[in-house]
């Protein structure tokens, strides 16, 4: 760890800081303290603060520097936007070493807990009544005057109320807009307004049920991992509950730090829309994912009673532009739309229609529609035949066996990330904070496999690969 890190430029680090006050510690050290802690699992600097006092290891690698709790709390924060330039130079360094030749990725997510309770999301009506209680208080404060029966979520110092004043104002703008997204969504999938709520100490989290089906505040943390060595090339945190919308900002990031374009990503049905599948052709990457598919799809695959003829029994016809149905019947352009997707983008919907005239005798009618006097209908996207070549090339037995070693690979990062670096839960609040907490992992997960390859190609006999 001593020899990975001072082979690093940390120049974008001393940068961080201001150059006035008190002369602050040596960052290098300071990084180290950080990394070794965090391969021990302990990512908290009020264990840290504790290690540099106690733990011989971490008094060596520091050259025996004691920096207070508050020093690294502050460097902690500082690393935000230097980590992801670390990560990037330790694996470039593995790139010039041979240590791995990266043309395929794995990439998956994974939900983190915010440091925010599950039992203290409010909807607006109790943001509403909680902020016109605080603004009460502070009124008060202003004026020095004392506060009788005060609730007890409220902070107990006027200090405390001011900043929670700025949370309230965060969490207040926040809910706005997920109100918002909420009423744009399709009336089936619209939740009640009294349902859509934030937290009140991490506003910046989305709320949704993490792996253990836990409904509490999460960020999403990507990793693209390369299958041979399995050093993770590029990660990133989100500030939402799923992995749609970040294929594209993933494939960018590991350009960015390889040099190059990976030549084929493998990943889950999440990351296959045509949206995601333009974002893949454009960077002429190959993308090895099922296509809506999940731990449910045998379940969906069932036969309902009364279901009706799926979108796939009907051949579409690229010449005319048109449907066929089983019967034989066109099915004629009636109209589109617009339809909105995740990151305020949108697709084309088609909608074509066979003739009631034809719908009202024909034998397949109660299979087919619901409505045989209006005609059935089916929907297409704008760039539905990349779904469909998708759908037919993970059919084949080569993109099956590619699919099978996804799990393998990329499920190793993170059950070591939470199982051996307690990543399970962030110790710090905001994105900002959480993706300086995810940078750090990452960072020491590559510092012990690239350790791991320097060991195995020094004596390939006596180490495991």
């Amino acid at each position: 760890m001593d020899q990975l890190i001072d082979a690093l430029d940390l120049t974008i680090l001393e940068d961080c800081y201001r150059g006035s006050g008190s002369a602050a510690h040596r960052p290098d050290l300071m990084f180290k303290i950080v990394v070794l802690q965090t391969l021990d699992g302990r990512r908290s600097p009020a264990q840290w603060s504790v290690a540099v006092k106690e733990n011989i290891a971490v008094q060596w690698i520091c050259h025996g520097i004691k920096p207070s709790r508050s020093a690294l709390y502050d460097f902690r924060n500082r690393l935000a936007e230097p980590i992801a330039d670390l990560c990037a130079q330790a694996v470039r360094q593995a790139q010039l070493e041979g240590l791995l030749h990266p043309t395929e990725g794995v990439l998956d997510g994974t939900f983190v807990r915010a440091c925010a309770s599950r039992h203290r999301m409010v909807n607006m009506s109790t943001l509403q009544r909680r902020h016109a209680e605080l603004d009460a208080v502070l009124t008060k404060d202003a004026a020095d005057q004392p506060v009788e029966n005060m609730p007890k979520w409220m902070a107990k110092t006027p200090a405390g109320r001011e900043e929670l004043a700025e949370r309230y104002t965060k969490a207040h703008e926040e809910l706005e807009r997920r109100l918002a997204v909420n009423a744009r969504r399709p009336k089936g999938k619209r939740l009640d307004e009294k349902k859509v709520v934030v937290s009140t100490s991490d506003p910046e989290a989305p709320t949704g049920r993490d792996k253990e089906k836990v409904f509490c505040p999460l960020y999403t943390v990507q990793y693209m991992v390369e299958p041979q060595s399995l050093i993770i090339l590029s990660y990133e945190a989100f500030a939402q509950a799923t992995d749609a919308n970040t294929l594209g900002l993933m494939l960018d990031r590991t350009q960015e730090v390889i040099g190059h374009h990976l030549d084929l990503v493998n990943a889950d049905a999440g990351y296959v829309s045509v949206l995601d599948l333009q974002e893949c052709a454009r960077r002429g990457v190959e993308l090895i994912a099922p296509v809506h598919e999940n731990s449910y799809s045998e379940k969906k695959r069932t036969p309902q009673p009364n279901e009706k003829l799926k979108r796939e029994l009907f051949t579409w016809d690229d010449e005319q532009q048109i449907y066929i149905c089983p019967q034989g019947h066109a099915m004629n352009y009636e109209a589109k739309e617009r339809k909105a997707r995740s990151g305020d983008r949108e697709v084309i919907q088609y909608r074509y229609r066979c003739s009631g005239d034809h719908c009202r005798q024909c034998p397949l009618a109660q299979r087919c529609t619901s409505n045989p006097e209006k005609g059935r209908t089916i929907n297409r996207l704008e760039g539905q035949e990349l779904l469909d070549a998708q759908r037919l090339k993970m059919q084949t037995p080569e993109a099956q066996a590619k699919q099978r070693q996804r799990g393998q690979v990329v499920e190793r990062g993170f059950a070591d990330a939470k199982a051996h670096r307690n990543f399970r839960r962030l110790h710090g609040r905001g994105l900002k904070r959480a993706r300086a907490e995810s940078g750090i992992v990452v960072f020491a997960q590559n510092a012990l496999t690239i350790n791991r390859l320097r060991q195995t190609r020094a004596s390939p006999g006596d180490c495991n690969t």
